[in-house]
């Protein structure tokens, strides 16, 4: 990334704290946010009888693209296993920021299958 590309990215994120046992995304609500873990850990459940542990998260990774970029409701909830700092894009920034990655990021939701 070039200077104006990092400044760009920069302004759009929002950083945000999230205490331990926080539910972050529920299941079947709309997508608004894409987040990216900063610190802490994550757990992605499905909401069955009984729930079901589907994923797990750690510094570095990423979550909520699904919903962002299908336009589908959430397909999971994702729950803070501890104490978190993540970022965040909205809707609308996650779009005009990422969406040359588009490709990329749909040839991963086969990762969620």
């Amino acid at each position: 990334m070039d200077h104006y590309e990092r400044s760009k990215m920069a302004d759009a994120v929002k950083e945000k704290k999230i205490q331990s046992g926080e539910t972050i995304i529920k299941q079947g609500d709309a997508g608004e946010v894409f987040y990216i873990l900063v610190e802490g850990e994550a757990k992605a459940t499905l909401e069955t009888n009984p729930t079901v542990s589907v994923k797990d998260y750690k510094h570095g990774d990423y979550f909520g693209e699904r919903a962002l970029l299908s336009g589908e409701p959430r397909a999971a909830n994702v729950i803070a296993e501890t104490d978190l700092k993540v970022i965040t894009l909205d809707r609308k920034s996650f779009k005009r920021l990422l969406g040359p990655l588009d490709d990329i990021l749909k040839r991963n939701l086969s990762n969620y299958q």
